[in-house]
């Protein structure tokens, strides 16, 4: 299997030209996650060298604790580097990106001890969904702004209760730490520090070339369930993260999954958490939303037949939990989507001759 990796940059190496973004990665590393961040900033280097010849504006590291290989949600193999000593290193931006093994990193006090030690010499932090909680496992979220993923909220605020949650937000900064609710914002995030180092132009033109014409905070945040591959090494989750995809129209109690994969109940939720970061109920939850989602975004039909497609009671079932989970009605979602595919559509030839010029 071929496997991904970066050059590593030693601190003799550094350039004042090179701005230096360490990627901290774990096992289940969402792979979309790393390669979003990588696109960004590798075509704004490449948009830099065709401006300023010779010159370089960014280099990427991939980084681990120990260093080596790293599997990631896709099964891709990732190589990574060892963290460097806290104090010889060239970074300028670290960002922890989303992923089920940071649920066990967190926990993991030489990791939170650099991350500690770090945060002095870096001129900022990010972290993805998942990767809010090794920052906050390292206090680095102490009195400060945060969110992360909707269904992670209330675990988040029960473990480290000085952190200040922002509920509805997409994104936050508190002096120089970032934050990103969502799997899949690797992306926005980098083109938001492109942003900053170079204006707004540039990061326009990058986001053009890469397809990424409508910028996240401008549209609901997305409500969407870990896909099967990413949930657990567990086979048994698996199975029955699928069992839930392939009944979820369906009246499901737990006990039903549990038995399904030849678990207590008891052991299967334990596990089941363990395995995804979320209850059973909060992942049949986000499933069954994500459907009612897409159904709004690439369909005509009534509110209430989605929703019974989907598993729940009514229309007005779906309206209530839209408006708690993203303070917009249904409607109002759809008619947004619809809003975003028209000016996409039209405006497709232009980028791809964009990308091409690049």
């Amino acid at each position: 299997m071929e496997v991904m990796s970066f050059k590593t940059l030693a601190l003799t190496d550094y350039s004042r030209s090179i701005k230096h973004i360490g990627i901290i990665v774990f096992e289940g590393v969402i792979l979309a996650d790393v390669i979003g961040i990588a696109d960004v900033f590798g075509v704004g280097d490449k948009l830099l060298s065709s401006i300023y010849v010779g010159e370089t504006g960014y280099a990427i590291s991939l980084l681990s604790l120990q260093g080596g290989i790293i599997k990631s949600s896709a099964s891709v193999q990732i190589m990574t580097s060892p963290l460097p000593e806290h104090d010889n290193h060239s970074f300028d931006t670290l960002l922890i990106v989303s992923g089920t093994g940071n649920f066990d990193a967190y926990r993991d006090p030489a990791l939170l001890s650099w991350l500690q030690k770090v945060k002095g010499n870096v001129r900022r932090i990010g972290a993805i969904c998942t990767g809010v909680f090794v920052m906050a496992a390292a206090g680095l979220l102490d009195n400060r702004r945060a969110t992360t993923h909707w269904a992670l909220q209330d675990k988040l605020t029960q473990e480290f209760p000085k952190i200040k949650i922002e509920r509805e937000a997409t994104m936050t900064e508190d002096d120089g730490i970032f934050t990103a609710s969502d799997i899949g914002m690797a992306a926005d995030l980098a083109l938001h520090f492109l942003e900053a180092d170079l204006g707004p132009s540039v990061a326009k033109r990058v986001a053009e070339s890469l397809l990424i014409c409508q910028r996240r905070r401008d549209s609901p945040p997305p409500t969407r369930p870990v896909k099967q591959a990413e949930t657990s090494k567990n086979n048994k989750i698996q199975q029955a993260s699928r069992w839930f995809a392939e009944h979820m129209a369906e009246p499901i109690n737990i006990l039903s999954a549990a038995n399904f994969v030849s678990m207590s109940e008891r052991n299967f939720q334990r596990q089941f958490k363990r395995g995804t970061g979320w209850t059973p109920h909060e992942f049949l939850l986000h499933l069954r939303l994500e459907a009612v989602r897409q159904q709004l975004a690439e369909t005509d039909l009534p509110v209430d037949k989605i929703a019974r497609r989907c598993g729940f009671l009514s229309g007005e079932h779906v309206a209530k939990l839209f408006r708690k989970h993203m303070s917009i009605s249904p409607g109002e979602y759809r008619k947004n989507e619809r809003s975003v595919q028209k000016p996409l559509s039209s405006t497709a030839p232009q980028q791809q001759q964009q990308q091409q010029l690049l």
